[in-house]
């Protein structure tokens, strides 16, 4: 039988922990994501593994694929970190500290148990240290034969570590370690450049010329300066332009724009944030960025900080307009989203002018004070890399050659839909007696599930996602604009759904509140916009529905020139960094509050039954059972409107798959 050409149906997974103990799963539903939390499909309870940490599922030529879900210890095959690996028969990878063995068939799963222990010697733990490495000027070109001499001293240095890739360091050949710094990238199969989405290896990275006279790059324009290969370098690993100038930045092969050092560096976990026009996405992104710049540092030991001024130069200016305004009564606002203009780069790619959006770019690394730095700091050091488009660009046709602004969500680890209730009709009707000048009735309405349709079919269309397939990552759907329908939603919301745990000496996120918010956002938009939550789970295999808002505070209108703005001193952002908060989690970069501290409230007798993704459970007084999707299973969760508090239960082996 020709694997390769027949769509896989099932297939069966080994799961060797660090202690040998064993256990073989067969799944048979794709895609089946794999983590450390109990609403996986695949449970793997060691600390090593992230939350959500790989997916298997069937690519469009019917082959099993394994996908790197943008965990912290990453998929190590054959000692080398992948992003993915298609499984055509056999194959074993180590996930943090632990083996699996997979195969399309369970005597293909027999492996002589030296292979299986010599993966986990050689896959780097999360203890591995973060070193700089050293290697020649003549990286970027073909190296010369090493000398007898050279050969035999090379072989008693030691291996050092950089972002969990094996580099061997030799001293011999005299040059720089800033050089590695910048060459060895994420580790994830090369560099993903952030404006063009194009992955490259390390050694086809261009370098910018920084004499005045070496200007008129063929991709950026007359004016920019030239993009080339480096030939020389200065002790410092810089390289020299052809005037003989020092040149630090560098730039992408493909679209010539400059990628900082630090994106460079460090993995990338890319977010993309959709929603319809004028749906508040710039305001939640600028207040989200702003609270984070706060929240990590003071709660979860995390530090976050620009990767890049000039890339952030407008998300910055915009939380000078709202947070450090100098007058904290005047009326401000930023300025919607373009089509076109500075929050876009112009470039010239296969002869086309393009417009690629501009990303927004953060460094996230455990502060020094984190009470395991040692043994994080490489696996948590990371570049995130967020997009915010013009609301257009997500309408029905607006995905052309010219303008693949969205074509970010092919590479994104998590996307957070924007749905804003003041667009619907039916919320507004039950919103009654705002004065939000976005409920006046000439204020417009759309149908917001069209826009989240689009983006769906722009996703399988470019990643050749079958029609009925599911995506492995989570959507974050949040309801903005929380302020203005809080009265419907029959539950009081902390301020900030943490608390602090001495046990790891950082906040741990209370995971069961936030689920049981989700399920209360979720009956609400059932009820009131199922289709939202049809096409919402129709795509992806778990979807979190969280409320924020911006703003926290209602707009005004400006008489004079109909503006609508908000004053410095209203502004109370509500629940802007919990979405961020719970997608870090989720990747293993802050803890949960732990079960013995959770609080448990008695509950009603219920009756279960799955059928599909889905549970059917009956509850006392209600003649038709509550449909709960299995991504709540475990959770202990209140039916909105009652005092009743059930637990559907968790779904270890989950619908697709079965332990044998």
């Amino acid at each position: 039988m020709d694997i390769a050409k027949e769509t896989v149906t099932e297939c069966y997974v080994r799961v060797v922990n660090r202690d040998g103990e064993t256990r073989t799963c067969h799944v048979v539903r794709f895609p089946c994501t794999i983590g450390r939390v109990k609403e996986r499909d695949l449970v793997i309870e060691d600390p090593s593994v992230s939350s959500l940490h790989a997916s298997l599922s069937v690519n469009a030529e019917g082959q099993l694929c394994l996908e790197d879900l943008g965990s912290t210890n990453g998929i190590y095959h054959h000692y080398v970190q992948v992003p993915q690996l298609v499984i055509t028969q056999r194959e074993e990878v180590v996930l943090g500290q632990v083996t699996l063995v997979i195969a399309l068939t369970e005597a293909g799963l027999e492996a002589t148990p030296s292979v299986i222990e010599m993966a986990r010697k050689a896959m780097p733990t999360p203890q591995s240290e973060m070193s700089a490495a050293a290697t020649t000027a003549s990286a970027m070109a073909s190296p010369p034969a090493p000398t007898a001499k050279e050969e035999t001293t090379s072989k008693s240095h030691k291996i050092l570590k950089f972002n969990e890739l094996s580099i061997p360091s030799n001293p011999l050949d005299g040059s720089p370690a800033a050089t590695i710094s910048r060459l060895v990238g994420s580790g994830r199969g090369g560099i993903v450049c952030p404006h063009c989405w194009h992955r490259f290896a390390v050694d086809e990275f261009l370098f910018i010329a920084r004499h005045q006279s070496l200007v008129g790059d063929p991709v950026l324009g007359p004016e920019a300066p030239i993009r080339f290969m480096p030939s020389r370098f200065t002790p410092e690993g810089n390289a020299l332009d052809a005037a003989g100038m020092s040149c630090p930045d560098m730039a992408c092969p493909r679209c010539h724009l400059r990628i900082p050092q630090a994106a460079s560096e460090m993995p990338p976990l890319f977010l993309s944030i959709v929603g319809a026009p004028a749906s508040g996405k710039s305001y939640f992104l600028t207040s989200m960025t702003w609270a984070l710049r706060s929240v990590l540092p003071r709660n979860f030991a995390i530090a976050f900080t620009d990767t890049d001024a000039v890339n952030n130069q407008i998300l910055n200016d915009f939380e000078e307009t709202l947070y450090l305004h100098l007058d904290p009564n005047e009326i401000v606002g930023l300025r919607k989203t373009e089509l076109q203009g500075e929050l876009y780069n112009q470039v010239l790619i296969d002869n086309m002018l393009v417009n690629l959006p501009k990303p927004f770019m953060f460094t996230m690394m455990p502060a020094e004070h984190h009470p395991r730095y040692q043994e994080v700091k490489a696996g948590m050091s990371r570049t995130l890399v967020l997009y915010d488009n013009a609301g257009e660009h997500f309408e029905p046709g607006m995905d052309q050659a010219d303008n693949p602004t969205t074509q970010h969500l092919l590479h994104s680890d998590t996307i957070f839909f924007l749905y804003d209730p003041t667009k619907d009709v039916r919320f507004r009707r039950r919103i009654s007696g705002s004065q939000d000048p976005q409920m006046e009735p000439t204020a417009r309405v759309q149908r917001q599930e069209i826009i989240l349709t689009e983006m769906i079919n722009r996703i399988k269309k470019y990643s050749g996602m079958k029609s009925g397939g599911k995506s492995a990552r989570t959507l974050l759907l949040l309801v903005s604009k929380y302020d203005v329908w809080k009265d419907l939603l029959d539950m009081e919301l902390p301020e900030s759904p943490w608390q602090w745990n001495s046990a790891c000496n950082t906040c741990a996120l209370d995971v069961d509140l936030i689920k049981n918010v989700s399920f209360a956002v979720r009956q609400l938009l059932e009820d009131v916009c199922p289709e939202v939550v049809a096409t919402a789970e129709s795509f992806a295999g778990e979807v979190l529905y969280l409320p924020n808002s911006a703003l926290g505070h209602s707009p005004e209108k400006q008489e004079d020139s109909g503006m609508i703005g908000i004053r410095p001193k209203d502004i109370r952002p509500f629940w802007v960094s919990v979405p961020m908060l719970y997608f870090l989690y989720e990747g293993g970069f802050i803890p949960s509050i732990p079960e013995e501290s959770r609080v448990r409230h008695p509950e009603a007798a219920v009756s279960c039954k799955l059928s599909g993704d889905v549970y059917f459970v009956t509850l006392p007084g209600r003649p038709m059972p509550v449909q709960v999707p299995v991504f709540f299973a475990g959770y202990q969760l209140r039916l909105p409107g009652t005092d009743l508090w059930f637990t559907v239960p968790p779904v270890k082996t989950a619908p697709n798959m079965a332990e044998t």
